[in-house]
């Protein structure tokens, strides 16, 4: 899942709200219905909303030109999770993400779909309700919660694997953040995810490291040297390190291990041929 927020120094709650309840984008199921989740708040209309959020702010406890007097955010899942996504989803992702963010704001969320993938707009106070205390997110805190909500949804949706981020995580396996958004954005695998298919497929055939550096090359991806050694591939004008790609040195020692059993292998081999011949 990937988090996006948006501050916003000026009152436009009505013209977030009414952006967010408009059906040409909002989503709804095959019965037309849909929901709008209100926290802290009453009524159903905008405009109630809008009042509502705007006296709120007079109990905001630091008073400054510069504050953030609402956010604008968004929680999106990637297109290839579509087939698994439901309203029910959603909305219980939704009302988690809230929970976990600050259940003392005030909050409007309501389901989107457009550009082929789900996502969930949510208009947030810029303080708590009644109490004035800011709802701004340190990015320790942001980062805490963005791992906190994918957990949730691990746990309770693992069938939505391609919306898995990995947040705060450099190197992993997992898709990084600015790479998901890649994909949820032109739907095509990212050269860094291409390059790892080509390596795993690669690996899985050879059995030396001379043997895998050539399959590598027949599928035009080439290797660099850095202080004399292989460090990495080269592919679409990118460099891409072995390690930072799960191909670290015990993975290429592992092909190692496999040249010298066949060595071994043969060695015996030759060595009963040997004695058969002097029999």
């Amino acid at each position: 899942m990937i988090i996006k927020i948006k501050s916003h120094k000026r009152a436009v709650f009505k013209k977030i709200l009414e952006y967010m309840m408009h059906d040409k984008d909002r989503l709804f199921d095959k019965e037309k219905r849909s929901f709008a989740i209100t926290h802290n708040l009453k009524g159903n209309s905008i405009e109630e909303w809008d009042q509502q959020y705007k006296i709120n702010e007079q109990f905001r406890q630091r008073k400054r030109s510069d504050s953030v007097l609402l956010t604008h955010e968004i929680l999106s899942w990637h297109r290839e999770d579509a087939k698994h996504i439901t309203l029910a989803k959603m909305e219980e992702m939704a009302r988690e993400y809230i929970n976990k963010r600050n259940p003392n704001g005030m909050y409007v969320a309501v389901p989107h779909f457009d550009k082929e993938h789900y996502h969930i707009h949510i208009c947030a106070s810029g303080i708590e309700y009644r109490t004035g205390k800011s709802l701004r997110l340190p990015k320790a805190d942001l980062l805490k919660l963005k791992k906190e909500i994918q957990e949730f949804q691990i746990e309770r949706f693992p069938e939505l694997s391609k919306s898995v981020v990995a947040h705060g995580k450099k190197g992993k396996s997992l898709t990084s953040e600015k790479e998901y958004q890649i994909k949820l954005r032109t739907g095509r695998e990212t050269n860094k995810e291409q390059v790892m298919g080509i390596l795993n497929t690669c690996y899985k055939k050879a059995d030396s490291r001379e043997i895998f550096f050539k399959l590598l090359k027949g599928c035009n991806v080439e290797t660099y040297e850095r202080n004399g050694e292989v460090n990495g591939v080269l592919f679409q004008n990118y460099k891409f390190r072995f390690n930072k790609l799960g191909f670290n040195e015990d993975r290429m020692k592992e092909l190692d291990k496999c040249k010298r059993r066949e060595g071994e292998i043969r060695e015996s081999r030759n060595e009963k041929e040997g004695v058969e011949l002097e029999r």
